[in-house]
């Protein structure tokens, strides 16, 4: 399979740009999108909403399946095909987003709250994800980072989610090698400090439940291919995994996506997927969800560390950055061969 994580002839100017262009496009997509978010509208509508200005703006194609998590699910929700859901009239909803450009990611996420009362708890993600950034920059502890996050959350009252992390983020890969957790964790001498050059995102949950999440089970809308070739039996699967190769590469997809191709009614891909999961060619997002009746907030952007310019959040104004020269070259080249 091909090595689509790989930065070769790409420069770190190259490299910003995208990180940049791809922050502008979530940032404007995500601002688009929250105030569409009212009780009854479908959410598939939002999830739909949301992918098309991703594309419209100028995105070479989507980090994730846009996320429309309700109440106590903190993440991974994504409207399956048909999907007849609807946001209530009360709540805490979690607007999600990824944004790809030449595989470069941007992942941006807000809460919009329907019940006054949880206002607080908006807040609670959102300063701890304030508190965090203050200390981060080139040497950073992961560990430290958790240690402000939890520190801030509870004094708002609330827990934070222990098994949701902030993540270091790579070309078509949403999850890199090291973590930012939303807890305090034991100081560990083996634990990689932040590095110039790398990418996160940064995501704090703040829960009114126990602060642990499970899976929701019986539902997955959310898959992402593994790098190994896997034999399928069944001709129609094999169009399918070819198809979602090629177009989602390494990153995560949603079975609605597929079940919207012609040739792939949604019986085939659901059929498809459960092969590629029995044979291990695949891995689930399940919607992950705290205790019955608990609310969960979140608040996320995406930021490089830079050697000129510190910390820079890609999916924050202002957005001061231009083409760098030698990717307007190779625009005009490819223009010429057009022509």
């Amino acid at each position: 399979m091909s090595d689509w994580t790989s930065e070769e002839g790409i420069t770190e100017e190259e490299k910003f740009y995208f990180y940049r262009k791809a922050g502008q496009i979530g940032y404007e997509v995500l601002n688009q999108v929250k105030d569409i978010i009212k009780p009854e509208v479908p959410i598939i509508q939002i999830c739909e909403t949301a992918e098309k200005l991703i594309l419209e703006k100028g995105a070479d194609g989507f980090g994730f399946p846009t996320n429309v998590s309700i109440n106590n699910i903190a993440a991974h929700y994504s409207s399956p095909h048909g999907d007849e859901n609807v946001i209530p009239n009360e709540g805490s909803i979690k607007l999600d987003i990824g944004v790809h450009c030449n595989g470069y990611i941007a992942d941006t996420a807000v809460t919009i709250i329907l019940s006054p009362d949880l206002n607080n708890l908006k807040t609670a993600a959102e300063e701890g994800f304030k508190a965090a950034m203050e200390i981060i920059q080139a040497g950073t502890l992961p560990s430290l980072v958790g240690k402000r996050i939890e520190e801030t959350i509870t004094g708002y009252g609330y827990r934070p989610i222990r098994e949701l992390t902030g993540h270091k983020l790579g070309r078509y890969e949403l999850h890199g090698d090291k973590r930012l957790p939303n807890i305090s964790s034991p100081y560990d001498p083996a634990e990689g400090a932040l590095e110039v050059g790398e990418a996160y995102a940064l995501e704090t949950f703040a829960s009114t439940g126990t602060g642990s999440i499970h899976e929701v089970v019986g539902t997955k809308y959310i898959y992402m291919l593994l790098p190994r070739r896997i034999p399928l039996r069944n001709p129609v699967s094999r169009k399918i995994y070819s198809t979602t190769y090629k177009k989602y590469k390494t990153l995560p997809f949603a079975e609605r996506w597929l079940s919207s191709y012609d040739q792939f009614n949604p019986a085939r891909v659901r059929f498809a997927m459960r092969e590629l999961l029995n044979g291990g060619g695949i891995i689930p997002y399940p919607p992950l969800a705290d205790e019955k009746g608990s609310f969960v907030t979140q608040y996320e952007h995406t930021f490089i560390i830079t050697k000129e310019d510190g910390v820079i959040i890609t999916t924050q104004p202002p957005f001061d950055f231009e083409m760098p020269e030698s990717l307007q070259e190779k625009t005009d080249t490819d223009v010429e061969e057009e022509e």
